[in-house]
C-alpha cells in the first residue's frame, strides 16, 4: 500500500533540493523563517488571521509553485514533445 514512498526516487530529490547557491532547500527553509516570523509578528500584535478563502488560496498557489519547480524537467522535456 506504501510502495509510492519505498518506490520513490528519493536520490533525484535530493540532488534537485541541494542545487544553486545556496542550495534550494536552504532558499525555501530562509523563506519559511520569514513568512513565519511576519505571521507572528501579526498575532503578537492583535490582528485578524487572514481568511480561510484567502488562506487556501495561498497554500494552494504555493503547493503548485512548488509541484512546478520540483517537476520542472519532466515538464519541459514534454513540452518540447508536444511542440
Amino acid at each position: 500500500m506504501l510502495d509510492f514512498v519505498t518506490d520513490a526516487r528519493w536520490d533525484e530529490l535530493y540532488a534537485f533540493f541541494m542545487k544553486g547557491t545556496p542550495p534550494l532547500i536552504a532558499q525555501l527553509l530562509a523563506l519559511n523563517t520569514v513568512v513565519f516570523m511576519l505571521f507572528m509578528v501579526r498575532r503578537m500584535r492583535g490582528k485578524q488571521a487572514l481568511r480561510i478563502e484567502t488562506a487556501s488560496l495561498v497554500q494552494s498557489l504555493l503547493l503548485f509553485a512548488n509541484m512546478l519547480a520540483i517537476f520542472q524537467d519532466n515538464i519541459n522535456k514534454s513540452l518540447d514533445w508536444f511542440l
